[in-house]
C-alpha cells in the first residue's frame, strides 16, 4: 500500500480519533472548561524531547480539529481563523532534542482537551518510524529491504504501516485477503507444501503467493514449484544456513528472512544476501517517541539568534569564515559565507586566510579543513558528534586487514593496487592512502581520480562507498565481471582477486541507499517527461535508470541551467531538494522518493549550536576545535593534495 494519499491515512484514523475522544473527553473536559474561558486563545508548541523520526502530523492535526468540532457550540465555525496547526518539520524527517515540531492555536479548553490525544497518536507513530529507521540504517550497506508484519495494534494497522514507511521501511501484506502466504501450519494441515500451494493458487490465482520454508530441503521443494513462487520466507534459519539458501536460490525467487530478528541480529541476517527481512518488533512493542506540548497565552518571541550570529560575524569580519554543506538546514546555511559539496569546500579550506573556520557539516568535512588549514588557523564545528554513516562503514583496522590479505596474495601489493578513499572517510583512511601512494576522491571527481589511478597501477581498491565505486567503474567501461565487492566475513579467493580490476569496500550511504528503481517508475508515471537525476552514491540499478547522475554541485547546476517549465525528480538528501524547489518556482522540482530521506547527522548542526560556538568564540573560548594527530594529518594531506592537484 502506497501512502502518497494522506486522505487514505485520515480515513483510517477517523474512527480511532472518535473512539479516543469518546473515552477520554466524553461529555467534556471538566478541568479545562471550568478554569479557562472559551475566549482564551492559547498557543501550543509540540517539542521533541529526544532525537527521532516524526510521523503522524496529519493525524495530530485531525485530532485538534475533531475535538474542536465536538466542543464548539457552532460546529460550522469551530475551526476558523482563531485555530491553526502549523508543522515545522515534514513527515519522515529526523529531529533533534528540543526541536520545534509543530505549533497549534485554539481556544484554551479545546487545546488542552485535545493535547494528550494528539500526542498519543503522534508519539506512537513517531516511535514506530524511529525504530524502523534504526533497522533500515542497520542494513544500509546491503541490498536488503526491511518489512513490517501484521503484528500491529488492532485497528491501527494503516497508521502503523504508514509510520513504518515514514521510517524508510516497506510494507508486507496489509491483511489476510491481499496476498497468499502459505506458512508452516498451512503446510502441515494440508498434507504438504506442494499440495498447499496448489490449493491456494486454485482458489486465488489472482493473488501473489509466498511460502514459508523451515529447511533447505523445503527450500528446494519450493524452488521446484512451477510457475515460480513470488517469494519464499526462510523461517528461523541460522545465518550460515540462510547464506547457503541464498546460494541455492541463485536469484530465481526473492527470499525473505524472519524469526527472532532484532536490532542486534538484523545486520548479520541481511549480510547473508536475502532480499527482505521482516520484523514485528518495529510495530508491536515499540516505545513511543518522547514529545511534549508547551502551552501559553502568547509565547514570547524566540531569542533572535540570527541577529546575534550576524553581529558576531560582522565583529570578526575577515577573521571568521563559515563553510556550509548543501545538506545543512536552511536556518544554518543562510549564514554560510561559502556553500558547497565536499570538493568545493575542500578547495575553499585551502584558499581562505581566515583565522577561524567554522564548518557547518559533518565531522570528516571539518577534519579535511583542519588537515588543509594553514598555521595559526582554527577549525571549529558546532556539534562534534555530527558524524557520517558512510564514513563509519569503513574502520581503519578493517581496511588494513583487507590490505594485508592483498599483500599476501600479490608479491608487491603497491605495484598492483592503488588505494582510493572517498572523502567521506576518516582522517586515518586518508592517511592510509597517503602512505601507500593513494589518493582521495569526491563524488564530483571520482572518474578523474580513478582514471589517474589506473594509469599508475593496474587495479584500484576503492573505499568506503561501494555504489560510488561501482557507478564510477561502470562509467569508465568496466563490467561487473571486473568489479569485486569485498566480503567482510568471507574474504575473496586469490583467484577472484587476480581477476579483478576494481575492488570495492562494502560501505554505503544510508540516505542514498534508500532510493529504488520503483521510485523512478512511480515518479515517471506521475510526472510524464520528468527528468530523473540522482547522486552517484545511489545503487547502480538506480543510476542506470536515471537520466543523469552527479554530485550535489552538478545537480544544482543542472537545475539552475534548465529552462522554465522543466521537470526534475531529484534523488539526494531532502533539504537540498526542497531548497531547489523554493529557489526555482519556475520549474517542477520534486523528491524522487515518496518518503524523502534526510541525513540525520547533517541535521545535528542547528542555528542554536552555531550561535553557541560563535558566542564562545566572541568571549575568547575555542569550543569544539577540530584537531588531527600530526602524523595522520601529514599523510592525509598528501592524499588530499594529490586529489586537489588532479582537480585543477
Amino acid at each position: 500500500m502506497v501512502f502518497k494519499d494522506v486522505a487514505a491515512l485520515l480515513a483510517a484514523a477517523e474512527p480511532l480519533i472518535e473512539l479516543a475522544i469518546a473515552e477520554d473527553i466524553g461529555p467534556g473536559d471538566a478541568t479545562s472548561e471550568s478554569t479557562l474561558p472559551m475566549d482564551t486563545i492559547l498557543e501550543g508548541r509540540i517539542i521533541a524531547k529526544e532525537a527521532g523520526v516524526i510521523a503522524g502530523l496529519p493525524v495530530a492535526e485531525a485530532v485538534f480539529q475533531a475535538v474542536a468540532r465536538k466542543l464548539c457550540p457552532d460546529p460550522a465555525k469551530c475551526w476558523d481563523i482563531e485555530c491553526s496547526f502549523v508543522p515545522y518539520v515534514t513527515e519522515g524527517q529526523d529531529v533533534v532534542a528540543g526541536e520545534l515540531v509543530a505549533e497549534v492555536k485554539a481556544p484554551g479548553p479545546w487545546l488542552l482537551a485535545a493535547e494528550r490525544l494528539a500526542l498519543n497518536f503522534l508519539q506512537r507513530m513517531s516511535g514506530i518510524a524511529t525504530a524502523t529507521r534504526q533497522f533500515v540504517d542497520a542494513v544500509a550497506t546491503t541490498n536488503t529491504t526491511i518489512l513490517d508484519t501484521r503484528k500491529t495494534l488492532p485497528g491501527y494497522r494503516v497508521l502503523d504501516k504508514y509510520a513504518v514507511r515514514m521510517g524508510g521501511g516497506s510494507n508486507h501484506r496489509m491483511s489476510l485477503f491481499d496476498m497468499l502466504m502459505v506458512k508452516d501450519n498451512h503446510i502441515d494441515g494440508s498434507g504438504g507444501l506442494t499440495l498447499a500451494v496448489a490449493r491456494a493458487r486454485e482458489h486465488h490465482p489472482e493473488l501473489p503467493i509466498e511460502v514459508e520454508v523451515r529447511s533447505l530441503d523445503e527450500l528446494r521443494a519450493a524452488l521446484a514449484i512451477t510457475p515460480p513462487l513470488d517469494r519464499i520466507l526462510l523461517d528461523n534459519m541460522a545465518p550460515d544456513v540462510m547464506r547457503e539458501a541464498v546460494a541455492i536460490t541463485a536469484g530465481r525467487v526473492p527470499l525473505e528472512a524472519s524469526g527472532n530478528v532484532t536490532l542486534d541480529t538484523v545486520a548479520e541476517i541481511a549480510a547473508t544476501g536475502v532480499d527482505y527481512v521482516s520484523t514485528g518488533s518495529i510495530t508491536h512493542s515499540v516505545p513511543a517517541l518522547d514529545l511534549s506540548m508547551k502551552v501559553g497565552p502568547a509565547f514570547a518571541p524566540a531569542p533572535d539568534l540570527a541577529a546575534r550570529i550576524q553581529r558576531i560575524k560582522d565583529t570578526f569580519g575577515e577573521r571568521l569564515v563559515i563553510l556550509g554543506h548543501h545538506y545543512q538546514r536552511d536556518s544554518v546555511i543562510e549564514f554560510a559565507d561559502y556553500r558547497g559539496d565536499s570538493l568545493q569546500l575542500s578547495r575553499i579550506a585551502t584558499q581562505t586566510d581566515a583565522e577561524f573556520i567554522v564548518f557547518c557539516g559533518v565531522h570528516f568535512m571539518a577534519e579535511v579543513a583542519a588537515i588543509l588549514a594553514k598555521p595559526g588557523q582554527h577549525v571549529l564545528i558546532p556539534d562534534p558528534t555530527a558524524g557520517c554513516y558512510l564514513a563509519d562503514t569503513a574502520m581503519p583496522s578493517g581496511v588494513q586487514a583487507a590490505w594485508d590479505v592483498l599483500a599476501a596474495t600479490f608479491d608487491d601489493v603497491e605495484a598492483q593496487f592503488m588505494p582510493i578513499t572517498y572523502v567521506n572517510s576518516s582522517a586515518e583512511l586518508k592517511a592510509f592512502c597517503g602512505k601507500h601512494g593513494g589518493v582521495v576522491c569526491t563524488s564530483g571527481n571520482a572518474s578523474q581520480v580513478v582514471k589517474w589511478a589506473l594509469e599508475q597501477r593496474p587495479r584500484v581498491f576503492f573505499f568506503p562507498d561501494q555504489h560510488l565505486g561501482r557507478n564510477t567503474a561502470h562509467k569508465m567501461g568496466f563490467t561487473d565481471d571486473e568489479i569485486l565487492l569485498w566480503d567482510l566475513l568471507y574474504p575473496p579467493t586469490d583467484a577472484a582477486l587476480q581477476n579483478t580490476r576494481v575492488l570495492l569496500w562494502p560501505g554505503a550511504c544510508n540516505v542514498h541507499q534508500r532510493f529504488t528503481v520503483q521510485h523512478i517508475k512511480m515518479v515517471r508515471e506521475q510526472y510524464p517527461g520528468i527528468q530523473v537525476v540522482v547522486h552517484p552514491e545511489c545503487k547502480s540499478t538506480v543510476v542506470d535508470m536515471a537520466d543523469d547522475a552527479g554530485s550535489t554541485a552538478r545537480i544544482i547546476k543542472l537545475v539552475e541551467a534548465a529552462p522554465a517549465g522543466t521537470r526534475w525528480a531529484i534523488g539526494t538528501e531532502s533539504r537540498l531538494v526542497y531548497r531547489l524547489q523554493k529557489q526555482h518556482p519556475e520549474q517542477v522540482v520534486v523528491p524522487l522518493s515518496d518518503v524523502p530521506p534526510y541525513c540525520v547527522t547533517m541535521g545535528q548542526i542547528t542555528v542554536h549550536n552555531l550561535a553557541e560556538i560563535l558566542e564562545a568564540l566572541e568571549s575568547g573560548k575555542l569550543r569544539h576545535t577540530v584537531t588531527v594527530d600530526a602524523d595522520i594529518a601529514r599523510w592525509a594531506r598528501v592524499a588530499l593534495e594529490r586529489m586537489l592537484e588532479l582537480s585543477k
